[in-house]
């Protein structure tokens, strides 16, 4: 039912990316590899993430996991 959009992303080293909980539930941006923990994202709310290096970043929402993202990060 919940889930990402868009499910992947491509980016620059240097670009802030913003997510936006559009959904009427707390949802969470979690990193696979711990770059970054959002807590909490209540429903309005907005996490952000600078990326400084580049890559592939996977993340997920900790209370409903089937919630998967991806960001490719390009030099």
């Amino acid at each position: 039912k919940y889930k990402f959009l868009p499910a992947s992303l491509t980016v620059k080293v240097g670009t802030t990316v913003r997510w936006r909980n559009n959904d009427s539930v707390v949802q969470t941006v979690n990193a696979e590899r711990g770059q970054f923990r959002s807590g909490s994202v209540l429903p309005g709310a907005i996490f952000s993430h600078k990326f400084s290096e580049a890559g592939v970043v996977s993340y997920f929402c900790s209370i409903h996991p089937e919630m998967r993202g991806t960001v490719i990060v390009e030099q």
